[in-house]
């Protein structure tokens, strides 16, 4: 028996079940803390000068450091800790949280994020439908954009983020901090519409369109630094990377594919995928991310049960929308195409894998919600596993339980947002 624990919002569930642990750790994929590696990159630069260098160059500079938001698990106090080091105790720092199109951090949220820094800076928090936001210039692909009025007026632009798993732009950090996570919402829906591409996939980057537009559009206001780190599935930093922006990303790209990517010779018959916990499963928005990087290694029809709290709800109204109105994936996909809107895209890659699998969430959502999207709702993961596994996926009730039950091909993954399951 799989003896274990899975995420759970804040908390760890005991699971007692029979099954194939998928997690990286499983793979011989136990990563080294690196002591200092923050620092270190911000020694050692790739393509551009250090950081102490860059601000020498500019009396009383405004400086500007773009930080993700409260919806992704980076080292950012740290990164903080280290870029700190380089600037005198009187600079004029700004930091500026790349929320794209979510919704604000809270005070909890800030402080989780920032640790001591919380009162130390001004703070901003980017609004994608502010009023002051300045245009840039539109992509080759026709994006227009327009970014946060804060980060463009600075004399010293600084991004720093986690380079992790993204299920369209193949890879978070780098250029994702400027689109989207500094610029308008026009500029984001025009980026995303560019998802129904076959290459706009997790963990790829060639012919990659949405990867390409964000790093166009990253170009028109290029930052002059960038620290970018690599955390493994648990929050442990494992490298970092510190200099010019597409430099660094391919970079720490490179480490994260090899280090996310678990390829498995099994076809499962179920799935059962924890989002990773707080603050990965806080809704339902972020939580699907789990769905797209591992459903491929079931077989057709087979069980998906997502666990994830959800305690902030849905988290998106456009993709709560959207499921309501769009019942099939025809539907969706003719409406991504025609009229695209940002969470409207959620919908689309709902409908997309219910038409290869069946869907469960253990979630405190609402259940009829769920339902009435096709969706098998529980409240806890026993109920989920005695429906999903029990006498639901047996066809033929004179067949021995027991022998049907040892039949089955059940995965286990621990931490869905940060692992990328490929059938090898």
């Amino acid at each position: 028996m799989t003896e274990l624990q899975i995420p759970y919002g804040s908390q760890l569930i005991d699971i007692d079940i029979e099954g194939k642990l998928l997690d990286l750790e499983s793979k011989g994929r136990i990563t080294t803390p690196k002591p200092d590696v923050l620092r270190l990159a911000l020694k050692n630069p790739i393509g551009t000068k250090k950081l102490s260098e860059i601000v020498n160059t500019k009396d009383s500079a405004k400086i500007v450091v773009v930080i993700d938001d409260h919806t992704r698990n980076a080292p950012t106090e740290a990164m903080l800790d280290a870029l700190t080091e380089d600037l005198s105790d009187d600079c004029n720092m700004t930091l500026l949280v790349a929320c794209g199109t979510h919704s604000q951090p809270t005070e909890e949220d800030l402080k989780r994020m920032l640790g001591k820094h919380l009162s130390r800076v001004d703070i901003k928090i980017h609004d994608c439908d502010a009023k002051d936001l300045v245009y840039v210039g539109t992509t080759t692909r026709g994006t227009p954009v327009s970014l946060n009025k804060n980060y463009l007026e600075a004399d010293i632009k600084i991004l720093t983020g986690d380079i992790t798993l993204h299920y369209y732009a193949g890879f978070g950090g780098g250029r994702k901090s400027i689109l989207p996570g500094i610029s308008s919402r026009e500029a984001i829906q025009s980026n995303h519409a560019l998802l129904v591409d076959d290459q706009a996939r997790t963990a790829n980057l060639d012919n990659n369109p949405v990867h390409l537009d964000m790093l166009e559009a990253a170009s028109l206001a290029p930052p002059d630094i960038v620290l970018n780190a690599v955390t493994d599935a648990t929050g442990t930093l494992v490298d970092a990377y510190a200099g010019e922006m597409t430099a660094v990303f391919l970079k720490g790209a490179a480490v994260a594919r090899d280090m996310f990517r678990v390829e498995t010779n099994d076809r499962f018959d179920v799935l059962l995928v924890s989002a990773g916990g707080f603050p990965k499963d806080r809704n339902l928005y972020q939580a699907l991310k789990a769905v797209e990087n591992c459903y491929r290694v079931l077989v057709p029809g087979g069980k998906f049960i997502l666990v994830a709290e959800c305690r902030d709800g849905i988290g998106d109204a456009y993709f709560e929308e959207w499921m309501n109105k769009y019942t099939s994936y025809e539907a969706a996909e003719e409406a991504i195409k025609t009229n695209f809107v940002l969470g409207g895209h959620k919908a689309y890659y709902m409908r997309k894998t219910l038409e290869r699998v069946q869907l469960s969430i253990v979630s405190e959502l609402d259940s009829n919600t769920l339902t009435s999207w096709g969706l098998n709702a529980y409240k806890s993961v026993p109920e989920a596993l005695n429906a999903e596994i029990g006498l639901n996926v047996i066809n033929n009730t004179n067949t021995d339980i027991a022998d049907t039950k040892a039949k089955i091909k059940i995965g286990i993954l621990r931490n869905g947002l940060d692992t990328l399951l490929v059938q090898s």
